[in-house]
């Protein structure tokens, strides 16, 4: 019998865990909180909240440091053409780190010259984060740049 009864305080947990919360404004302009939906006669206004798993429980991919550090120091990998063995190189770098990226193919002439402003380089990849740029695929020099940013 205890068991069964453990296991049912498991589901409910559960349960409760998933559920939503409602912030409405009452017909007397009052905020009101709830975990029960109200019903419309009562409001002027309803909003529905999903709640999330705390970021301890949600076993998130990135470390508190790496949201951090991509919160402050986005990256961006930039690749052309004719960059298929270095490019290929330097997306596996930045997996095998677990570095959320962002990726630009430089395709037209106008990419190439926002490229060029905004990194000072003309060369593929191009590591690109806080400012700085680290042209050409080079495991040691993009490591360095990205531990100075906190990705670790």
């Amino acid at each position: 019998m205890k068991p069964l009864v453990a296991l049912l305080l498991v589901f409910l947990a559960a349960a409760a865990s998933a559920q939503g919360a409602y912030r409405w404004v009452g017909k007397d302009g009052k905020v009101h909180y709830s975990d029960v939906e109200p019903s419309p006669a009562e409001v002027q206004k309803v909003e529905k909240k999903t709640l999330r798993a705390s970021v301890v429980d949600s076993g998130g991919k990135l470390s508190y440091e790496m949201r951090e550090a991509a919160a402050k120091f986005p990256v961006t990998l930039y690749i052309g053409a004719d960059c298929s063995a270095s490019c290929t190189k330097a997306r596996e770098f930045l997996g095998k780190r677990g570095i959320p990226y962002a990726e630009k193919a430089i395709v037209t002439p106008e990419d190439g010259a926002a490229f060029k402003k905004a990194t000072g380089s003309e060369v593929v990849p191009t590591l690109f984060a806080g400012g700085k740029a680290e042209a050409g695929f080079e495991e040691t020099a993009w490591a360095s740049l990205l531990e100075t940013l906190g990705y670790r």
